[in-house]
């Protein structure tokens, strides 16, 4: 079990990015969260076996309409997450 936060720049939001993040990860079992960013990047924090967060890296890496000009990940704590979440502000 790994958790790991990620940031995604680029062309990311208003593009339905977080829902296409979310259907994926509920798919791959990944819990978490994602979440709109004010500088126009995305954050997501996955937790869950690290073969799934390797695919679902792979996976926002090609979301359809995303342009991605960078993406950073680090080791995030592990917290006991119950579910996958779009966080809104």
């Amino acid at each position: 079990m790994s958790t790991v936060k990620f940031v995604f720049r680029g062309t990311v939001q208003g593009i339905g990015f977080r829902a296409h993040v979310k259907k994926k990860a509920v798919e791959l079992g990944i819990k978490g969260w994602v979440k709109n960013n004010q500088d126009g990047s995305v954050s997501a924090v996955f937790s869950g076996d690290e073969e799934m967060i390797s695919i679902m890296d792979g996976y926002c890496r090609k979301i359809p309409l995303a342009e991605l000009s960078s993406v950073e990940s680090m080791p995030a704590d592990d917290a006991n997450f119950d579910s996958f979440e779009i966080i809104r502000d």
